[in-house]
């Protein structure tokens, strides 16, 4: 077998397990089970320096090269996609953070003025991260029409510059309130930096984002529902979070956990959230 044959059956192996990963990841329902997205991943990166060290020409090498890249740069992102465990600055059954800031937009933004509205306050890695524009199409798309008919409303905070904010909205179409945070001090304010993550966008490959994480208020200002993801690429179906909020509606009940994030509406691992004194200065 020559080199340039490997580095065909490499790239073949990038796409069969790549096309199926897009579909999957624009529809926010990667699963559970990577196991056998990331050996097909190896085993093309493999192919793909064996066909070098065999030796290639012509097509086998972009054969080989779409091989090696391809396999290398999924294994990468994969080994990053993890999120730190950490325990919110808020806790179900205890009072929202009071927070002022500026929208995208440059118009002041606070927190109070939601008080009567239940809503979901998200936070998300950017315009730029494709797994957070799908989730928040599916939002848009899913279950917008009941949030709207319930009275919830919904608060984003990214890591976007409020120009990369403006530019990215088209992407998703969700009709919320974004938050801009390049710095983290909103992050910072809820404890949801992950101290390192891989990404594929200058100036930085390696900075901290926040964790993806959704927090559910009530009318009274009160955190009913929090669910922070575990793995960037992993996010709760959308039915999910309708779920929580149309319980968090039902008279006399209120959920006591936080949910750790799982696609598909899978059951979640609870755990009591601990509240921490929160601090009322505003972030600006």
């Amino acid at each position: 077998m020559n080199g340039s044959l490997l580095g065909v059956l490499g790239a073949a192996l990038v796409l069969a397990s790549g096309l199926p990963w897009l579909y999957l990841m624009q529809r926010s329902r990667i699963p559970t089970d990577l196991r056998a997205f990331v050996a097909a991943s190896a085993v093309a990166a493999m192919l793909g320096v064996a066909a070098f060290a065999m030796g290639t020409e012509g097509l086998g090498s972009v054969a080989a090269a779409v091989a090696t890249v391809g396999g290398l740069a999924f294994l990468a992102l994969r080994a990053g996609s993890g999120q730190a465990r950490l325990t919110p600055t808020v806790a179900v059954g205890k009072p929202m953070l009071e927070l002022t800031a500026h929208d995208d937009t440059g118009a002041p933004f606070d927190l109070a003025r939601l008080r009567g509205t239940p809503y979901l306050f998200k936070f998300f890695r950017g315009h730029w991260c494709p797994y957070c524009v799908a989730e928040l199409r599916r939002w848009e798309l899913e279950i917008r029409p009941a949030l709207d008919a319930e009275g919830v409303a919904i608060v984003t905070v990214c890591a976007d510059t409020p120009e990369h904010i403006r530019a990215g909205r088209g992407k998703h179409g969700l009709r919320a309130v974004v938050l801009p945070d390049p710095d983290l001090a909103i992050t910072d304010r809820f404890n949801l930096r992950n101290p390192k993550n891989f990404v594929p966008k200058p100036p930085a490959v390696i900075r901290p984002l926040p964790i993806p994480t959704t927090i559910l208020v009530d009318a009274a200002g009160i955190v009913r529902w929090i669910d922070q993801a575990t793995d960037y690429m992993q996010r709760s179906d959308p039915g999910r979070v309708l779920a929580a909020v149309r319980e968090m509606l039902e008279p006399g009940e209120c959920p006591q956990r936080i949910g750790r994030s799982i696609p598909h509406g899978g059951r979640s691992a609870r755990r009591s959230g601990a509240s921490r004194d929160p601090e009322s200065a505003p972030v600006r």
